[in-house]
């Protein structure tokens, strides 16, 4: 009934491993359509920028060639009142020749004369005020000059930074181009492995079926709980009679699996831990729990242990290790330990690479949330 409930348990996990890959694919699938989106905003802007400043820039041209067209037409004004200067001026010479022959001439002369003078001071207003006109044109024409000068260097500016910010997302696409490709290859990798792991966590079921062996195999990581009421007398540490004879029965049919020519070259690692429940304090319990992992390690690991084969014997050697838990993994059911499944000794077993996938994993379900 434990085991069923550990297995129920273990089914529930594995679907909400599911689900996080759901919710990963979907976060990879949102994140691309705002990359979209940013980047059409961006476009959006630089083009609708363009437009406006080509736009003020013909303005400003338009109000040059005006100004231009109305200083050459003062030019024109002022060229035409130099030339009537130059006639008066030769009028007057002529009046001034004639000045001996008539006074009547040259009372009308010197009426002329003043005439003339008078038409000169306006032609003179006239020109000053011209060219104060055209002075204030010119330092318009300055202003609008520089102004145009600033917005061009604030498009060149938005050119180079939208040239950098293109060059970035450039950058930023080919790393996640490179990410994806990583990850399909691990993606394919954990697929392999998880797949080898399944059968030989059905081979290790089968195995433990046929032998009429009453131990369980975690379906999701290939561990089996020994109880220790079967190993060990309470509180203590050394192999009872039936623990070493469920020992003798068990560890073979263990390792003519793990050890077999198609998972061989797989395992890189057998685990032997103790555990205790929760009664007493912890480091009492860690030492019962080392004491009873090395304890069923060294029994099978005895040069005169004959329960394996030498070869299995050489490569366990290799293989195994011991640890202690305490009372750090208990068995819970509903929530409440289940102190007799606790005290238990559990044989582990990794596989090539199966750290590296572990680690992958806590990161895609990290990012999955």
């Amino acid at each position: 009934m434990r085991i069923r409930k550990s297995m129920s348990r273990t089914h529930r996990r594995g679907k909400a491993d599911g689900a996080n890959w759901l919710s990963f694919s979907d976060l990879m699938s949102s994140l691309l359509l705002i990359f979209i989106l940013i980047m059409f905003y961006i476009m959006y802007q630089y083009f609708d920028m363009y437009e406006i400043n080509m736009a003020e820039i013909a303005r400003q041209q338009y109000d040059l060639d005006q100004a231009n067209a109305d200083l050459t037409e003062q030019t024109e004004k002022l060229t035409a009142a130099q030339t009537q200067m130059v006639a008066q001026q030769i009028r007057l010479n002529a009046a001034q020749k004639d000045l001996d022959d008539a006074e009547s001439i040259l009372a009308q002369q010197q009426r002329d004369l003043a005439t003339a003078q008078t038409l000169l001071d306006e032609k003179e207003r006239e020109i000053a005020s011209q060219k104060s006109a055209l002075d204030t044109l010119s330092a318009q024409l300055s202003s609008q000059q520089t102004q145009l000068d600033e917005k061009q260097k604030t498009v060149d500016a938005q050119q180079i930074r939208l040239d950098e910010q293109q060059q970035t997302m450039i950058q930023q696409q080919t790393r996640l181009d490179e990410q994806q490709l990583t990850l399909e290859q691990q993606q394919v990798q954990i697929e392999q492995l998880v797949g080898l792991k399944t059968r030989i966590i059905t081979s290790l079921s089968e195995a433990l079926r046929a032998a009429n062996i009453s131990a369980q195999v975690d379906p999701t990581n290939g561990s089996i709980a020994l109880e220790s009421d079967v190993l060990f007398a309470t509180n203590k540490f050394d192999l009872t009679e039936q623990g070493q004879y469920f020992v003798d029965r068990f560890l073979p049919v263990y390792l003519n699996v793990l050890l077999s020519e198609d998972y061989r070259p797989y395992v890189t690692e057998i685990i032997i831990e103790g555990h205790t429940d929760s009664d007493g304090d912890y480091i009492t319990n860690l030492k019962l729990s080392q004491q009873r992992a090395l304890a069923v390690a060294s029994y099978v690991l005895a040069d005169d242990y004959n329960g394996i084969s030498r070869e299995q014997k050489r490569v366990l050697r290799r293989l195994a290790t011991a640890n202690g838990r305490s009372w750090s993994d208990p068995v819970l059911v509903n929530g409440v330990e289940d102190k007799d499944a606790s005290r238990r000794v559990v044989f582990k077993f990794r596989m090539t690479d199966e750290q590296m996938i572990q680690q992958l994993k806590n990161i895609l379900e990290n990012e999955g949330e």
